[in-house]
């Protein structure tokens, strides 16, 4: 067997017994700290071909995890699909870096301290500002980075000793850097804007950040006086009567007939009865509504925007707290007994006042969108505020056009569709948050001189003004967390040090590995600043993985209380059982389907699997023995089989190849044939599976049996056949199943101490040439073989009665079965006999492919009338129970009360009864009927 060269290294090779159970807890621990021993997933930028080395550099970074965070399943998810990547890639030969971090998460990390201090009786600001600051950074020292630990037990192969993290003074000079350039470029800027605002987090949140969820609420109709002839109202319909105090004007549609005579006029506001203008603008939709819309520039974006062009007022009437307040421009704005009172009490007291003036006309059920804060969930309140903003347009447009020219591809292929739709309207980027954890906006105040506006941004702190050495003081706030995180695959590998190795050796990344939910709130904004900074986009293709649901298809999560702690099926069953359900269940952008309430049934197939694995591994090499394994290559003198065996795997390598697909685009963009191609997991993962498992073990293994018991030459090819077989078939296995395929690969003849499946080759398929004409002959036998258990399992022959079969077939085919009639004995217990026409009598008879033809006599096989017997009674009893089931499904009061899953897997259980009573009635009435 060949083996790679690598360093030398503590032994992984196997002991001299061999278990009949994989003690998976014993062995993933130390094997993963045999791979960290011998520096397997370090790489270096010497061999990358970028710096004149030998090999091409295939790079992913790590999403980074909340640096407090859990592993939960959809980190689970998203890690194996990176390691299967990085394994294949690494196997292939390629300089593999996967990059690891953490990301300091502004809001939600000061949220969890926050908890800590309010549990204490304390708040953020009983501590001040450098205080909380050092809690936070002490709290996240002692608790951070667990998460990453949690990876390396599901088999994470990340190069550790590159581990990077968002806050890091490496990191942060990153971010420095990036917003000064964007400063100077006339990008960034301070605007005074309505915004999203957080009651709870008391931060602004960008448009992105504030999540619409459809809400059924009221549509409140108030009617607003003409001043100067109350005898005329116009009506006006909002969903939140309590920004009504903010009201400066109503607006109509310069083209409405209805409205012409009351453009310039004024209108009483109800309650606070003081006059505000009606105004002609294009805002105002004449076909929705009464036509007529409420403008109140404080507490609304296309409000304010109307507010700008008619030079409006601007009073804040709800304050950072989200009570009712004359916050801003707002004097006598706000009722005495209103003043201090939370917005949704304001709401309902409002609605009562308007009642009792007759002012509110009708009250109508109305579904909405209304935006929550993605990190608490509070209801998000529409404010007038100072913050810095970004200028999105011409970043955008590049990053646009990577997609549409094929520099970038994104996958599934529906997802490019949202993401050019988000990027053509595209609004600039509210950047500052008014928290204290994180990057503060490094921009400095001068108040003694005639610094540009007074504004000072500086990639270093300052103590004093650098034209007027007067005293300075920095902006409060601190910058989006995905701010930082954009800079990740520039930041993680040196930049800005344009000269940094990293940096030179391996950007542009790869493939970028994530959600779809964070299609724009990260992807978007890496590949902009990748260009921004670099002139070329980070990676070449966004892999966006499905979702981890429940029975009921909810997403699983904490608050739902439905999730999956993977380190529960980790020490369970093994994170090799964990990573090969995922993978194999997991379609392109498809989402995976667990149970929370039975781990058993969730993770069956990867258990059964890691346990087959082994069984066939185990089951292989002791029928090989411990002796010297001829070396497999040309000369050997293969039969039938061994040809067979090694077509399968050329096929089950080329398909492994093509699910896969290919590293990289050959130039700098994709082809349109190659803008879908690869990365089907699943696919790869079936394709390793049918081989080890249907042809190799279930196949190969049984036809070999008495060549590998039968000492002479035969044996010898047969052992060296089997051994190189599933040498490969654990190659191709590895990047699924890392820790099991490592711990059989140890254990094959002849394998070397000190080497590594890890680094070990990927299989490569032999050169396509017409398949041998014993390749066919072989299917033959095992399409006969196939035929004839299926008899056996159709008329429950029992295993150990011998069957006699008749066939007709061409002279060939008599040859090769002939050949290999020992063969077919012991794989099915059954004699053949050549003949040229049908037996008569009660007979199995089967039309195999080329006009083959299998006769398999009854009389004498079966009692027919006994067997004619069981089949009427299971029939009857299996009518019965279908007719119980049917009734139930068309009670609606049992399809009204019970749960969704049940009344789903009742509908599957008649589906699958069904289908065996139409093959019951079929096999009696071909076997029992007369006349």
């Amino acid at each position: 067997m060949t083996t790679p060269s690598t360093p030398d290294t503590e032994s992984v090779s196997a002991p001299d017994e061999f278990p009949a159970q994989y003690d998976f807890a014993t062995n993933e621990p130390a094997i993963y700290a045999r791979w960290q021993a011998a520096g397997v997933f370090t790489a270096n930028t010497a061999r990358s071909s970028r710096l004149g080395g030998d090999r091409a550099p295939y790079v992913i970074v790590m999403p980074p995890p909340n640096v407090t965070a859990i592993l939960h399943v959809g980190h689970g998810l998203n890690g194996a699909v990176q390691d299967v990547l990085m394994r294949w890639a690494r196997m292939k030969g390629q300089e593999a870096l996967w990059v690891p971090g953490t990301d300091h998460a502004g809001i939600a990390t000061q949220n969890v301290v926050e908890k800590q201090l309010a549990a204490e009786g304390k708040t953020r600001e009983d501590l001040g500002r450098e205080q909380f600051v050092e809690r936070t950074r002490a709290f996240v020292a002692e608790t951070g980075g667990v998460i990453l630990q949690q990876l390396k037990s599901i088999g994470a192969s990340a190069d550790w000793t590159r581990t990077a993290y968002t806050f890091s003074p490496e990191l942060s000079g990153a971010v420095r850097e990036a917003f000064v350039r964007l400063f100077e470029k006339g990008l960034i800027y301070r605007g005074h804007r309505v915004i999203h605002w957080c009651p709870r987090c008391l931060t602004s949140l960008s448009d992105e950040e504030a999540e619409p969820t459809e809400t059924t609420g009221a549509l409140y109709h108030i009617s607003y006086v003409l001043q100067d002839d109350p005898s005329r109202i116009i009506t006006v319909a909002t969903t939140r009567p309590e920004t009504m105090l903010g009201d400066v004007a109503v607006a109509v549609n310069p083209e409405d007939e209805r409205y012409q005579d009351l453009i310039g006029k004024n209108v009483i506001l109800p309650i606070l009865n003081i006059p505000i203008p009606v105004i002609a603008d294009d805002y105002a939709d004449p076909a929705f509504g009464t036509g007529v819309v409420k403008i109140t520039p404080a507490h609304d974006a296309n409000d304010f925007d109307v507010g700008r062009r008619h030079g409006l007022p601007t009073p804040v009437v709800i304050d950072e707290h989200g009570n009712l307040g004359e916050v801003m421009d707002a004097v006598g704005r706000v009722p005495a007994h209103l003043i201090g009172v939370e917005r949704f009490r304001a709401r309902k007291q409002i609605v009562k006042l308007l009642e009792a003036a007759g002012r509110l006309e009708k009250r109508e059920t109305h579904l909405h969108n209304v935006r929550h804060c993605y990190r608490c969930d509070t209801v998000v309140e529409p404010r007038l505020s100072d913050q810095w903003f970004v200028r999105m347009q011409s970043l955008a447009t590049p990053a646009l056009d990577a997609v549409r020219t094929g520099h970038v591809r994104i996958l599934p292929e529906r997802w490019v569709g949202v993401y050019e739709s988000w990027m053509t309207n595209i609004r600039d980027w509210n950047i500052s948050r008014q928290i204290w954890w994180g990057h503060r906006v490094p921009v400095w105040y001068c108040s003694s001189c005639d610094a540009p506006n007074n504004v000072i941004a500086s990639r270093t702190d300052l103590a004093s003004c650098p034209q007027c050495g007067g005293d300075v003081r920095q902006d409060t706030d601190v910058l989006d967390t995905w701010f930082s995180s954009g800079l990740w695959p520039l930041s993680t590998l040196g930049w800005p040090d344009e000269n940094a190795p990293d940096l030179k050796a391996f950007y542009p990344t790869d493939v970028l590995v994530t959600a779809p939910e964070i299609l724009f709130f990260w992807v978007a904004r890496m590949i902009m600043f990748g260009f921004e900074f670099k002139g070329e986009t980070p990676f070449h293709t966004v892999y966006l993985h499905g979702t981890a649901r429940d029975t009921q298809g909810r997403k699983m999560s904490k608050s739902l209380g439905n999730g999956i702690d993977p380190m529960d099926v980790v020490n369970r069953y093994g994170a090799d059982a964990l990573r090969y359900t995922l993978i194999a269940g997991m379609g392109l952008g498809a989402d995976v389907f667990l149970d929370p309430a039975d781990l058993d049934k969730s993770f069956a197939t990867g258990r059964n699997f890691a346990t087959k694995l082994w069984n066939i591994g185990r089951f292989l090499l002791k029928n090989v023995g411990d002796g010297e394994v001829t070396s497999f290559g040309p000369g050997l003198a293969l039969n039938r089989a061994d040809e067979w065996i090694l077509d399968k795997l050329d096929t089950a390598i080329r398909e492994s190849d093509r699910a896969l697909g290919p590293l990289r685009p050959e130039g700098k963009q994709w082809r349109n044939d190659e803008l879908t191609a690869g990365l089907r997991l699943n696919d790869f993962a079936e394709t390793a599976r049918r081989f080890v498992w249907n042809e190799l073990a279930d196949v190969y293994l049984e036809a070999i049996k008495t060549r590998l018991l039968t000492p002479g030459d035969d044996q010898q090819v047969a052992r060296s056949v089997l051994v190189h077989v599933f040498d490969q078939a654990l190659r191709l296995l590895h990047p699924i199943v890392p820790f099991v395929s490592e711990a059989l690969w140890a254990r094959l003849p002849g394998h070397v101490e000190g080497t590594f499946l890890a680094t070990a080759s990927w299989p490569a398929a032999r050169a396509e040439a017409a398949a041998s004409p014993r390749v066919g002959e072989f299917e033959m036998l095992m399409e006969v073989a196939g035929a004839l258990r299926t008899v056996r399992s159709k008329y429950n022959v029992p295993p150990s009665q011998e069957i006699a079969a008749s066939i007709v077939t061409s002279a060939g085919n008599r040859g090769v079965l002939t050949e290999e009639s020992v063969l077919i004995n012991r794989l099915t217990k059954a004699t053949i006999a050549f003949v040229d026409t049908a037996p008569a009598g009660d007979a199995s008879n089967m039309v195999l492919s080329g006009g083959t033809e299998l006769i398999v006599p009854l009389e004498g096989l079966i009692d027919v009338r006994k067997e004619c017997a069981r089949l009427e009674s299971e029939l009857k009893n299996l009518e019965k129970q279908l007719t119980a089931l049917e009734g139930r499904l068309s009670n609606p009061g049992f399809v009204e009360r019970a749960p969704a899953a049940i009344i789903d897997a009742e509908r599957a259980k008649l589906g699958e009864w069904s289908t065996r009573r139409d093959l019951l009635r079929a096999r009696f009435e071909a076997l029992c009927a007369t006349g």
